[in-house]
Formats: structure tokens, sequence, C-alpha cells
């Protein structure tokens, strides 16, 4: 339902993400984490070794009105930082287990947030959920996807 909170452009095709999370096995983090890479592998964002692409992502902004190109750029180049550092992490750990890896599903995560926070006001929906999103009180009960 979130999807509906930030009506401006994406760089990534939403579209086919829940149809992509149910085609997967297994429980509801390894169908996420399976759904969304399959969703950015099908895209080509990312590539086969499971590295995000970030010029094919930066690619996907032209033709957006100029600020939020600028916008959704940094946000690209943060959220791979922020997902590299994460997966890289995890990785030392020991981890990730399941067959796939949890960058896609990070990065979609990451950019959703930050794209909440810079959503352009004009695209904004302001309904209870969405500023209840954009304030942080979902991510406060715990790492459930909603």
């Amino acid at each position: 339902e979130t999807k509906e909170c930030c009506t401006a452009d994406t760089f990534i095709n939403f579209e086919a993400l829940q149809e992509n999370i149910d085609a997967q096995e297994g429980n509801h983090h390894e169908k996420f984490f399976c759904g969304v890479h399959k969703l950015l592998q099908d895209q080509n964002l990312i590539d086969g070794s499971g590295n995000l692409d970030t010029d094919a992502m930066k690619h996907n902004t032209q033709g957006f009105e100029d600020s939020w190109k600028q916008t959704s750029q940094q946000t690209i180049d943060y959220c791979v930082q922020r997902t590299e550092e994460t997966v890289a992490e995890i990785e030392q750990r020991g981890g990730p287990k399941g067959d796939c890896k949890p960058t896609a599903a990070m990065f979609v995560m990451c950019v959703g947030k930050v794209t909440m926070k810079q959503c352009p006001a004009d695209k904004w929906n302001s309904s209870e959920l969405c500023e209840k999103v954009k304030s942080g009180e979902c991510d406060k009960r715990g790492p459930k996807h909603h």
C-alpha cells in the first residue's frame, strides 16, 4: 500500500514486485529476497554476480524532472553504498543464508525509505499510513515487511 504514498517517477519498475515475491519458494524472508532479486535482474539493474548496477539505474532517471532526477541519483549512490557495506558485514559474519543474496531487497528498502522522506510535496499522498511511514513510525516495530 505504501507505493501509493509517493507518486514521483521511480528508476525501478515495481509493478511486477508482488508477482515475483509470490512466485518464490520458502519463508516470507526468502520469498522477499528472491522476489526482489529477480525483479532487479529482469530489469538489468543487478548483474549476474548479484551486484547492483549503478549506471543502469541512473540511466533510468533520464526524463525525470530535474531536481527529482538529481535526488534520485543521490539516492542511488547513497543506497548502493549503504547496501554494499551492510552486505559485506553480513558476509563477514558468515551469512547470508538462503539461495538469494539480500542485496536487492536491502537496496530496495533503502530506496523506499529515502524516497518517502525526499518525495516532492506535489507527489506526496498525506494519508495517515503514509505520514506514519514517512515519520519512521513503521521502522520501530521490528523487521516486518508491509
